[in-house]
């Protein structure tokens, strides 16, 4: 198990590190208990030797906060390598696209601490803050992001009277400004915005979607629906349907990431019991920038060549899906390794993984 240290009032994320986790078979279920435990992000290190899963455990399980942790897998034995706790009252928000480095909030739900957002090492623990004044004083829930390969870090703020939202971006090794843009506040809904995997900016909405947009220029390159997923080089994009709006055809499609145009569609196949509603296939992943993109949904996962929408796989449910009732109606968590042939699935208390030809 992975023992937890708990965060001073005013101090960093605190962590254990615990080297020596007991072996077990990655697609053995983990042992059940009582508290509310979700996988936030699963992926594969550039060289498919290793697999970074990040989880959240959510109350009664520690009282008052929540608190993030990580596990280091071996990706062809399954046993675990390395645990690593956050202390409590820790979110995660963003992480590059091997896992190892994540954006993590702290201070969020505390009174006697202010908010306050952190860089992360996933495997050693060794972490960093966002400097306090990429944020507003007074935003006792900063927002950040982190681009595919690390070397960017974004800012999202809202108290901007005349622009709105902005997204800022910082070239992190130096900390200095890269860009900074800003779009009106739409109507109604969830607001947010970062850097995406390929570092340009993207403004997001969860009715209205977004736009994702050149840094440089400030020109829209593509608008996407709230559910969509941008390959790591941003040549595609993957998005599912805004099932809010009325008429909109239940389909996935396949877009150019740099224009937005439309170049096909997912060869989706579902379960009978499955309707192609976005909070059921909002889940999915780039298998690096291999051509490959896995579509997960509660009892479906499958892979597909980009940009044709070919469907290539689909894995026997059986070989993955939770025995547990009370955990099958969630979507399947997935990551992708970068070569395209190995894929890992996360179903309640189940973790697998499967090799593709």
């Amino acid at each position: 198990m992975c023992r937890l240290l708990l965060m001073g009032l005013f101090a960093a994320v605190l962590v254990n590190i615990i080297p020596d986790c007991a072996a077990q078979n990655i697609s053995v279920a983990t042992s059940r208990d009582t508290s509310d435990t979700q996988t936030e992000n699963v992926a594969f290190s550039k060289d498919g030797r290793l697999l970074h899963e990040i989880r959240l455990v959510s109350p009664p399980a520690l009282g008052k906060f929540s608190s993030v942790y990580s596990i280091t897998y071996d990706a062809r034995t399954g046993s675990r390598k390395r645990c690593l706790t956050l202390g409590p009252d820790t979110a995660f928000l963003s992480a590059t696209s091997d896992g190892l480095t994540a954006v993590i909030a702290g201070g969020r739900f505390r009174k006697d601490a202010r908010a306050h957002l952190l860089l992360v090492d996933m495997e050693s623990g060794q972490s960093q803050d966002l400097p306090a004044q990429w944020f507003d004083a007074d935003d006792d829930g900063p927002y950040g992001q982190i681009s595919a390969d690390g070397r960017i870090v974004s800012a999202y703020t809202e108290s901007d009277p005349q622009n709105g939202r902005v997204v800022t971006l910082y070239d992190w090794r130096t900390r200095k400004l890269i860009a900074k843009r800003s779009e009106p506040y739409p109507a109604g809904g969830i607001s947010w915005g970062g850097v995406t995997a390929d570092g340009k900016i993207e403004f997001l909405n969860n009715r209205s979607g977004g736009d994702v947009v050149d840094p440089k220029t400030g020109r829209v390159l593509v608008k996407n629906t709230p559910n969509s997923h941008r390959s790591p080089n941003g040549k595609w994009v993957v998005e599912y349907p805004n099932t809010i709006a009325d008429g909109v055809p239940k389909e996935v499609v396949i877009k150019n990431g740099r224009n937005g145009e439309l170049v096909g569609k997912l060869e989706l196949e579902m379960a009978d019991d499955e309707e192609l509603e976005s909070w059921a296939w909002a889940r999915g992943a780039f298998c690096g920038t291999s051509g490959r993109f896995v579509a997960a949904a509660s009892n479906t996962v499958q892979v597909f060549e980009i940009p044709s929408g070919k469907r290539l796989a689909d894995f026997p449910i059986e070989t993955w899906q939770d025995t547990d009732p009370t955990k099958t109606g969630s979507t399947a968590i997935v990551g992708c390794s970068f070569n395209g042939k190995r894929v890992a699935i996360r179903s309640g208390t189940r973790l697998t993984l499967h090799d593709l030809k």
